[in-house]
């Protein structure tokens, strides 16, 4: 269960899932407002695993997903700024495997009701901004 704040939130997929249509997964958002970043937003209907999204909702509450747990993504940086997200477990974001160095310190970004805070665990279902120093992968797994 993943809850929402009314307004814009930073979601991902917390599992594998039938249908990842947004408006399946959070039927209580606002239609159209779905956003993927890659160098700049992009409109989108469906969630991909290992992405992180805007999502906009009316009113605060909850959304049940039901799915298989993802154990291990692999997850490709763009050097600059990243929406990801995580696995089905938490995952402290020193656990991240990091071969290349990609990830810089202290530029991982969750968004609340009072915005931006820096964060040192990946939830999930939350979505997040992450910067990297090149491009490459990195390696989420849960223990």
């Amino acid at each position: 269960e993943t809850t929402q704040l009314s307004g814009w939130n930073l979601v991902g997929l917390p599992l594998e899932v039938e249908n990842a249509s947004y408006n399946i997964l959070f039927p209580a958002s606002i239609a159209g407002t779905l956003y993927s970043f890659d160098g700049g937003y992009l409109s989108e209907s469906y969630l991909t695993s290992g992405e992180g999204y805007w999502l906009r909702f009316n009113e605060a509450g909850s959304t049940t997903i039901t799915g298989v747990s993802i154990n291990e993504l692999i997850i490709h940086l763009s050097e600059g700024w990243n929406l990801i997200s995580g696995i089905t477990n938490s995952l402290n974001i020193t656990s991240i495997q990091d071969p290349d160095g990609l990830i810089i310190p202290g530029t991982v970004y969750g968004f609340t009701t009072n915005g931006y805070s820096g964060e040192e665990v990946i939830h999930p279902g939350k979505g997040y901004w992450m910067r990297a120093n090149n491009s490459g992968s990195i390696i989420l797994t849960s223990d």
